[in-house]
C-alpha cells in the first residue's frame, strides 16, 4: 500500500509544479514581498511592512507563517526570486496530502477505496489551485492529516519521541494556517468524549507543545490585527455554507460535485455508527456557524477550511469499499474536475513582470510612474521602487502615467485616472494590467 501513496503523491506534486514559473497571484505576491524576500528572517513572523504606505495590520493576516519561515530560509540561503523555487513546498505538501491520504485510507478500507479517495484529494479544484501558489493551505492540510494519522495510531504515541513529533506536526498545521486549529480541537474533544483521563493526561504535553508553536507563530499577527484595527468591518456572507460544501466537493465542476457529493453521502451512511465522524462534522459545523453568523469576518473563503478535504476523502473511501462500482464513477469525477483546471493552468494571474518592466523603463527615462494605493504591495514582489503611490485624485496631476495592476484598489480613483489618462495599453494576464497615459 505504500507504493500507492508514494506514486500518487509524486505524480500529484509533479502535476502541481507544471507552470510553476508563472507570476505570483495577488496574495502570494504580497506574502513574497513582505514576509519572504526581505533582509531579516524575523519578517516571516509579520513584524514589519516593507512599504511605508502599507500599514502592517492591512497585510499581517496574509502571512502563513510556517510557509513564510521555510521559504525565507530558502531566500536567505540562495537569494533566488524564482517563482518555481517558492512553489515547491506547497506542491510537495499537496502531493504529500494525496499520497498519505491514499496510503492511510487504503490500510483502512482497501487499495481501491484508498486510490479513489487519493484521486479525489488530488483533483479537487480548490485543493489544486491552493497547492500551486505561495499559500500555506496545503501545508496546513498535510500537517493536519499527518497529526491525525499519528493520533489514531496510539501505539506510536506511547513513545515520548512520537509524542513530541505529534505535538510539533499538530502545531505546524496551525502555524501554516490558523483555521487548522480545529484539528487540535477535534483531537481534544475526541479524547474527552471517551472519558479517557489517562489518555488525556498522556496527550496533554503534546497538545501544549502544539499550542505553544501556534501562539509563537500566529500570536503576534492576532495582536496586530486586534490592536491596530486590522479586522475589517463585519460582513455577512449569505451563501458561505453552501459555497463551502460545493468547493469541498468539486466546484466548479458540476459533474464532480454530483458524483462526490453522492459518494460522501453514501459514505456517511456506511460509517454512521462511528462517533469520531460525527464529532468531526460537529466541530467543523459549529466553527462554520460561529464564523458565518456570529463573527462574520470581512474575508471568509471556503479555502480557509481546506484541511477538511481529507475528512471528505475518508467518507468517499468508506463508500467505495461498500460499493466498489463507485470506484470508476469517482474516477470520472476526478477526470472531470482535473480537465476543468486545464485552461489557464500555466497562465499568469497578474501581469506583474510586464508591469515591473514598464515601471523600470519609464522611471529610468524620467517619467513619474504612479500606482494607485494599494497596488504597491503587489508589484513590490517584482520591483523595489521607481514608482509614486497616489491615494487621492488631486495627486494624479503629477503623474506621467498610471499603472493599474490589480482589482485591490479604490475603484473611483481608478476611474478618475482613466478619465484623465485616456490612452490605455493592456498587459495580458488572467487579470490584465492597464497602463494609462495622457
Amino acid at each position: 500500500m505504500g507504493w500507492l501513496g508514494l506514486a500518487l503523491g509524486a505524480v500529484t506534486a509533479a502535476a502541481y509544479l507544471i507552470g510553476s514559473g508563472r507570476v505570483f497571484g495577488y496574495d502570494s505576491a504580497v506574502t513574497f514581498a513582505n514576509f519572504i524576500a526581505t533582509p531579516s528572517l524575523i519578517d516571516a513572523f509579520a513584524v514589519h511592512t516593507q512599504q511605508s504606505t502599507i500599514p502592517l495590520a492591512q497585510i499581517a493576516g496574509n502571512d502563513h507563517v510556517l510557509l513564510s519561515l521555510l521559504d525565507h530560509l530558502i531566500y536567505s540561503l540562495t537569494g533566488s526570486r524564482s517563482e518555481v523555487v517558492y512553489r515547491v513546498l506547497p506542491a510537495l505538501a499537496g502531493g504529500g496530502t494525496a499520497g498519505v491520504g491514499a496510503w492511510a485510507l487504503a490500510k483502512r478500507f482497501g487499495v481501491l477505496a484508498g486510490a479513489s479517495a487519493g484521486l479525489y484529494i488530488a483533483t479537487v479544484p480548490m485543493f489544486i489551485e491552493n497547492s500551486r501558489d505561495l499559500r500555506g493551505y496545503s501545508l496546513a492540510t498535510f500537517c493536519g492529516l499527518m497529526a491525525t494519522v499519528l493520533f489514531f495510531m496510539p501505539d506510536r504515541l506511547r513513545s515520548r519521541r512520537w509524542l513530541v513529533l505529534y505535538g510539533l506536526v499538530l502545531g505546524c498545521a496551525v502555524a501554516a494556517h490558523a483555521y487548522a486549529g480545529l484539528v487540535l480541537v477535534f483531537h481534544v474533544l475526541w479524547v474527552l468524549s471517551r472519558r479517557s483521563w489517562p489518555e488525556f493526561r498522556h496527550l496533554l504535553p503534546a497538545w501544549t507543545l502544539a499550542v505553544v508553536v501556534a501562539v509563537a507563530t500566529n500570536g503576534y499577527i492576532l495582536y496586530v490585527d486586534a490592536t491596530q484595527h486590522g479586522f475589517l468591518p463585519s460582513q455577512f456572507s449569505p451563501t458561505f455554507p453552501s459555497d463551502l460544501l460545493f468547493y469541498l466537493l468539486g466546484a466548479q465542476s458540476l459533474v464532480a460535485i454530483g458524483i462526490w457529493m453522492s459518494a460522501v453521502g453514501l459514505g456517511l451512511w456506511v460509517v454512521r455508527k462511528e462517533r469520531a465522524v460525527w464529532l468531526g462534522i460537529g466541530v467543523v459545523a459549529f466553527a462554520v456557524v460561529v464564523m458565518w453568523v456570529v463573527i462574520k469576518p470581512f474575508y471568509l473563503y471556503p479555502r480557509f477550511f481546506m484541511f477538511v478535504i481529507p475528512g471528505c476523502a475518508y467518507l468517499i473511501a468508506a463508500a467505495v469499499r461498500r460499493w466498489k462500482v463507485l470506484a470508476p464513477v469517482a474516477l470520472v469525477a476526478a477526470v472531470a474536475a482535473a480537465v476543468l483546471e486545464v485552461p489557464g493552468y500555466t497562465q499568469d494571474p497578474l501581469a506583474l513582470r510586464q508591469a515591473a518592466a514598464v515601471v523600470e523603463r519609464d522611471s529610468a527615462h524620467g517619467d513619474t510612474v504612479c500606482l494607485i494605493h494599494s497596488d504597491e504591495q503587489v508589484l513590490g514582489a517584482y520591483v523595489a521602487g521607481g514608482f509614486t503611490v497616489v491615494s487621492s485624485a488631486d495627486q494624479l496631476d503629477k503623474c506621467t502615467e498610471v499603472v493599474v495592476v490589480s482589482w485591490g484598489i479604490e475603484i473611483p480613483l481608478r476611474d478618475q485616472a482613466a478619465r484623465m489618462f485616456t490612452r490605455a495599453t493592456l498587459l495580458p494576464a488572467v487579470y490584465p494590467t492597464v497602463v494609462l497615459e495622457r
